[in-house]
């Protein structure tokens, strides 16, 4: 890292000094100071992500649990089912028994519904947005495909592949959620344009006579405009509405 950073044997000393860096006799190098206690090592993470695991599996069986007496495992089926044969007449035909009793038949056969909470757009977003997963987890999701393409707009100059090898040597054995590792990875791409000198993109600025505007109108050609007012406001209200 020395040579990488052009720094000198003087920087070394100070960052052992300052506590950052110490050196390790029996490997002969120096290390960060602590790393172990706030970086896990593989058997803990793999540890983890056994006992998360099994928590699931357990979770999963207590919901999908197997059928009991015959049953399929599904209530609201087996209440429907029942309610359509409650009146003696078992003949097979559960929809004719069922018109021959009060004159209230859908009264009758139909069980009370049981109300199911629905969670709600905001609600799903949450869920979504605090669900933990690893770093193979986040490269294979829609989330991060969404992150790269607002990258791409932002640093199109940007090697983001050599960006995502760098970046996934570095958080190789994180679990965070899925807002956690879009802001690592955003943050990722935006300091290493700044250490490249990699310049952002500059958004476009919508004149009278940008195809934008143009579009808006209904026009072919800047030459089409026959008043330029309504074409200077309308360039205007694009730019209002870019604005983030």
């Amino acid at each position: 890292m020395i040579p990488m950073f052009r720094c000198s044997d003087d920087s070394v000393q100070e960052l052992c000094d300052a506590g950052l860096w110490e050196y390790d006799a029996d490997k002969d190098e120096y290390v960060f100071h602590d790393w172990a206690d706030y970086q896990p090592d593989g058997d803990e993470v793999d540890a983890k992500r056994r006992k998360r695991s099994e928590a699931g599996k357990k979770g999963a069986s207590r919901r999908w649990k197997k059928p009991e007496n015959g049953k399929n495992g599904k209530p609201m089926a087996n209440a429907m089912a029942n309610a359509w044969q409650t009146d003696g007449k078992c003949h097979g035909k559960p929809m004719a028994n069922a018109w021959q009793d009060d004159g209230k038949p859908m009264a009758n056969a139909c069980p009370v519904p049981v109300p199911v909470p629905v969670p709600d757009k905001k609600e799903e977003e949450y869920y979504s947005s605090s669900k933990e997963m690893t770093l193979a987890m986040f490269q294979d999701s829609t989330e991060l495909t969404a992150a790269d393409s607002m990258m791409r707009t932002a640093y199109p100059n940007l090697d983001l592949q050599d960006a995502w090898n760098a970046f996934s040597v570095r958080h190789y054995a994180r679990i965070s959620t899925v807002g956690d590792w879009i802001r690592l990875w955003r943050g990722w791409c935006e300091n290493r344009a700044q250490m490249g000198g990699i310049p952002p993109s500059k958004p476009h600025v919508h004149t009278w006579a940008c195809e934008h505007t143009l579009k808006a109108l209904h026009l072919q050609s800047q030459d089409d405009v026959t008043d330029m007012a309504s074409a200077v406001k309308k360039a205007n209200e694009l730019n209002q509405k870019e604005e983030p």
